[in-house]
């Protein structure tokens, strides 16, 4: 992966390239409103089945919420 933090000697230029990665990356399928989380949104984000992108546009919840949400599933779990 050519973006490696240990690649660039200046800090605040790898922290633009970052940023406008990120940006770019969750402009995508951060389009959706807020809403409670279903019981079978959940199924679907525990099954892990599709990638987080494919499922993002299936359930209408960006790829940072899926994440997020596995997250917090899992740990309830425990």
């Amino acid at each position: 992966m050519p973006n490696r933090k240990e690649n660039y000697v200046d800090m605040e230029k790898f922290r633009e390239t970052r940023n406008a990665q990120r940006k770019r990356y969750y402009a995508k399928t951060a389009k959706y409103k807020s809403r409670r989380w279903t019981i079978e949104e959940d199924k679907k984000v525990l099954a892990h089945t599709v990638s987080d992108t494919e499922l993002s546009s299936y359930i209408q919840r960006s790829v940072q919420s899926i994440q997020a949400r596995r997250h917090i599933l899992r740990k309830s779990r425990q």
